[in-house]
């Protein structure tokens, strides 16, 4: 499938919860970016903006731009204070409590633990041949570093990831969280709950909670803005990198040339990471919400409408970035948007990168030369994120 949906009269028409945009959504963005810069989703009632200039103005723009109405298209169901959804002061607030936690200073000395996790998952698959990427590795190790960080029983971590991967579905056509989603969201605020009251009861954890209860005793966050984080670092942490994981083997697959160069040059795994990002980034897009009338390209979108700011079209504009169309893994484009931007850019950004580098490394030393079964391939379906659920790799197996 080619992902490119036209309409009747031949304008380009994006839809995000067509499942048959999600297999390649990149000629549709194309012809947004060319045709319809700022358009409009009838359907749904969503203006969305595809070039880089507007979304990289638009994403720091907080105050025509805002998050407070939530950043899916979906009406905000949220039932605890999410920071991804506040604007200053508000968010100025709640991020300052926690962004010093995520500096690459501060999480490069998990370097090491996420290396060992790494070499533990690709352990058992050397002698086969045959691993899947997705479900036997990158859906495993960041849920285990954030858990780690979170302070969650290793025993918990395939329920958890679990859990997020059901809130971040999305049904075909249907403009609302599943019924299954919030049932998820719920669980999640029921197993968080549950481990604060027995952090009250026992011991103290050196953990990422443990600060935060810590503010919340202090009077610097409520008890519902202490969910939200624990429900976004866990959400976050365990999606972006999975995706953004199995993406890059993916791509490396598409572009032999381009995983020649890296095994001839390991030291362009950071770059590639870059470039993966820009190429297919996992967040394809984030919504805001109008706090006026804003005019673009003579298209004026009302003020209190909700806009899709798409980054990975935005990544491939043209008038950005050259040859913006092929993927370069030596070009390391570190002003893409593929963490998002400005007040919002994502918080896990070092950790992700960290990630993906270290899960990098070690795929190469342990599998070599690999290539992808496109016949295996399962995609996730949901509007903001684009990535893989199911992708196996085949290798020349080790020796027993």
């Amino acid at each position: 499938m080619t992902g490119l949906a036209v309409s009747d009269r031949d304008r380009p028409l994006y839809d995000p919860f067509d499942y048959s945009l999600h297999d390649d959504p990149y000629p549709t963005y194309r012809r947004l970016r060319d045709e319809a810069p700022v358009y409009h989703n009838a359907k749904f009632d969503f203006y969305v903006l595809s070039r880089y200039e507007d979304c990289s103005a638009a994403v720091r723009d907080f105050k025509t731009f805002s998050s407070a109405q939530g950043t899916t298209l979906e009406s905000l169901k949220a039932q605890v204070q999410l920071l991804i959804n506040t604007d200053p002061p508000v968010h100025s607030r709640m991020r300052h409590l926690i962004a010093g936690m995520f500096t690459p200073a501060k999480v490069a000395p998990l370097e090491q633990a996420v290396r060992t996790m790494a070499r533990e998952l690709l352990a058992p698959h050397l002698a086969d041949g045959r691993i899947d990427i997705i479900g036997d590795f990158a859906a495993k190790l960041p849920m285990a570093i954030i858990c780690k960080l979170l302070g969650f029983p290793r025993e918990d971590e395939d329920r958890l990831r679990n859990l997020t991967d059901t809130v971040v579905h999305r049904d075909e056509g249907v403009f609302a969280m599943p019924d299954e989603g919030m049932r998820a969201t719920l669980a999640l605020y029921e197993y968080f709950n549950a481990d604060i009251a027995e952090r009250a009861r026992g011991a103290r954890r050196e953990d990422i909670v443990a600060s935060l209860m810590d503010a919340q005793a202090a009077g610097k966050l409520t008890h519902e803005e202490l969910i939200g984080y624990i429900y976004i670092l866990s959400i976050a942490g365990n999606e972006t990198t999975t995706k953004l994981i199995g993406n890059i083997c993916y791509q490396l697959h598409r572009h032999p040339d381009q995983a020649a160069l890296l095994r001839a040059d390991p030291t362009l795994i950071e770059s590639t990471v870059e470039e993966t990002m820009r190429f297919d980034g996992p967040t394809q897009m984030m919504a805001r919400t109008t706090t006026r009338d804003v005019t673009l390209h003579g298209v004026t979108i009302p003020a209190h409408a909700k806009v899709a700011l798409l980054f990975t079209s935005a990544n491939r504009d043209e008038r950005k970035f050259e040859r913006a169309e092929e993927y370069d893994v030596r070009r390391n484009p570190r002003d893409h948007l593929g963490f998002g931007g400005g007040l919002h850019a994502c918080l896990g950004a070092a950790l992700a990168r960290l990630e993906a580098r270290v899960a990098m490394e070690e795929i190469f030393a342990a599998l070599g030369e690999f290539t992808v079964d496109e016949t295996t391939l399962e995609r996730m379906h949901s509007p903001n994120v684009r990535g893989l659920t199911r992708e196996i790799l085949t290798f020349t197996p080790k020796e027993k």
